[in-house]
């Protein structure tokens, strides 16, 4: 697999393709990149998580209602 970040500076812009992939078909895949390195790096993992985190403290879990097949 080969993955190369670039920034073009003209129309046409050239890759370099490594001697393994002569003679095989691949696909060649171009889209924006956008570096979220960037933006994790700014807080701490417990911050990139936080919004995700919930409190089941409140939480009664009923057996019977949860096998209830009615």
């Amino acid at each position: 697999m080969l993955r190369q970040v670039m920034i073009p500076s003209k129309e046409n812009s050239t890759i370099s393709i490594p001697a393994e992939f002569y003679g095989k078909e691949v696909e060649v895949l171009v889209y924006p990149f956008h570096n979220t390195k960037t933006n994790q790096s700014s807080g701490s993992i417990k911050d990139l998580f936080a919004k995700y985190l919930y409190s089941f403290d409140n939480y009664k879990f009923n057996r019977d209602e949860a096998n209830d097949y009615e």
